[in-house]
């Protein structure tokens, strides 16, 4: 893995590159898992002083305020959305959860491999298709965004700092070397 020794962005950064890996192998629902599961580190990373577990409001917000798809997308990331695909991948692989029976107004994601996401409100409402490209690419772009925030706020980024350690980091490791 690309590491910088000492960088205490690392694990992010690992966590990009496993994205990455997931999608360049062509492993889609692999990259969606991954996503989710970055949306999650992230919701954590962020979640206000003196919270110790990351929920589903953290998780929501997060993607409203960092997510963004391309403006000529045909969908527009919303927390609850996102979120709720989150459950279906995550709790029973599958497009639907119980987030979903709850709230009936939910979309639900289905993913193709390849670029834009598709949503047709004519044709059906509640169903997007998500391009693993560009929700990898968004994905990372709202990374950026939120260290871009971490840059300028202080405070976030101090509780970030605290919270990064707590991240898996991968070392590299030559088993060569002598």
């Amino acid at each position: 893995m690309n590491t910088v020794p000492g960088n205490p962005l690392n694990a992010l950064m690992n966590l990009l590159n496993e994205i990455r890996r997931c999608q360049d192998a062509g492993a889609t629902s692999a990259a969606a898992v991954m996503v989710y599961v970055g949306i999650d580190v992230m919701a954590f990373l962020s979640m206000p002083a003196g919270q110790a577990k990351q929920g589903g409001a953290d998780y929501i917000a997060w993607v409203d305020a960092y997510m963004r798809a391309v403006p000529e997308s045909t969908y527009q990331y919303d927390g609850r959305d996102v979120y709720g695909a989150r459950c279906a991948m995550l709790h029973t692989y599958s497009v639907e959860a119980n987030y979903h029976e709850q709230h009936p107004e939910i979309k639900k994601f289905g993913y193709h491999d390849g670029g834009q996401h598709a949503y047709n409100p004519e044709i059906d409402q509640h169903l997007v298709i998500i391009g693993i490209n560009s929700l990898v690419h968004d994905f990372a772009g709202a990374v950026l965004r939120f260290v871009q925030t971490m840059q300028t706020d202080a405070a976030l980024r101090q509780r970030v700092a605290g919270r990064l350690p707590q991240l898996v980091d991968i070392l590299p490791i030559n088993w060569n070397a002598a």
